[in-house]
């Protein structure tokens, strides 16, 4: 009877720590083009208006020609699970793009934003998750003059 309980348990542990997990790929936010000398730096946050240029890498080369890109905003007003899409584009994929998409878009609504990138296979598990937020920009600073010069 112990060695069943044993057994038992045994089995529900290894099942609990060996979970089926998905490989992720890598979602990294720049304000400027993504080239070879900024592809690694990474940005949280935007100004209202800026673009969002974002930088997608697969987790392995990909077998599907098309992806779909995905923006959603956390809110608590949304009517199904805190979320609201606001922005979603399917892309074709060239044969020497299979490891990488990279784009840009623009936002004029504060909060923080979720981007995700899926195989047109598998609308179910992303490919790849990340996240970044768009502040409102303040003019308080800026002084109008006061007199014209000729």
């Amino acid at each position: 009877m112990i060695k069943l309980l044993k057994i038992f348990i045994l089995v529900i542990v290894s099942f609990c720590l060996c979970s089926c997990t998905f490989e992720r790929g890598l979602i990294l936010f720049n304000t400027q083009p993504v080239t070879r000398e900024n592809a690694l730096q990474d940005q949280k946050v935007f100004n209202e208006g800026q673009r969002v240029y974002y930088l997608f890498i697969a987790p392995k080369k990909m077998n599907n020609e098309f992806i779909r890109v995905q923006v959603f905003k956390m809110t608590d007003n949304a009517p199904w699970g805190g979320n609201e899409v606001v922005r979603t584009k399917d892309y074709r994929l060239m044969l020497d793009e299979r490891y990488y998409h990279t784009n840009y878009f623009t936002l004029y609504e504060k909060g923080r934003y979720v981007m995700q990138v899926f195989s047109h296979d598998d609308f179910q598990h992303p490919l790849a998750l990340n996240d970044f937020y768009v502040k409102s920009v303040s003019y308080t600073h800026l002084t109008l003059p006061t007199k014209l010069e000729v």
